[in-house]
């Protein structure tokens, strides 16, 4: 327990692996889950959407990942018009004949930093839980993502996990030392 918040119990090996194993009780990690964040004055449902809405200026673009009923359904909208016909089938940029931002893969570490420390600063319950898992590990133990998950070897980067570290390791400072 984390001062007065809650009572977070974390798993025995001290890694919360919030896809996979852990998800009942950790499902307020993933980028999926319903929590509005504003930034730079406009409105997104999840994190996800908010996300995926960054790979394009078009304001019709942002419109329809903004508008996607469901986070899958933002990221579907957002896959790369390049992308196998399976993956893409349902891409915005494949339907409309343009290419996600050039500098996407340079940006999007920085996209999700500011995204995740909205989610746990703008829901403050949420980031009551966040800072409740300690020094517990964060991992994204999704077999299909080797970036932002650990893979199916489970040698992946993990960088969701590690910018939510990241982000409860800024709460526990002050928010002068995260990003706005």
């Amino acid at each position: 327990m984390i001062g007065d918040g809650p009572s977070v119990i974390v798993p025995l090996d001290n890694r919360i692996l919030y896809f996979g194993r852990d998800r009942e009780r950790f499902r307020f990690l993933s980028h999926f889950h319903s929590s509005p964040i504003v930034i730079d004055g406009e409105a997104w449902p999840t994190v996800e959407h908010y996300y995926q809405a960054q790979k394009s200026a078009n304001p019709q673009y942002k419109a329809a990942i903004r508008a996607a009923v469901h986070p899958g359904l933002a990221k579907r909208l957002a896959a790369p018009p390049t992308s196998p016909r399976r993956v893409s089938q349902s891409s915005w940029f494949r339907k409309h004949g343009e290419q996600p931002r050039a500098d996407w893969h340079e940006v999007k570490l920085d996209i999700m930093r500011r995204a995740d420390y909205a989610k746990f600063v703008q829901n403050g319950g949420l980031g009551i839980l966040l800072l409740a898992t300690g020094n517990a590990e964060l991992v994204e133990d999704c077999p299909s993502e080797p970036f932002w998950g650990i893979g199916p070897d489970g040698t992946g980067l993990n960088w969701a996990g590690r910018v939510l570290m990241e982000v409860r390791d800024g709460l526990r400072v002050g928010p002068s030392s995260t990003p706005s």
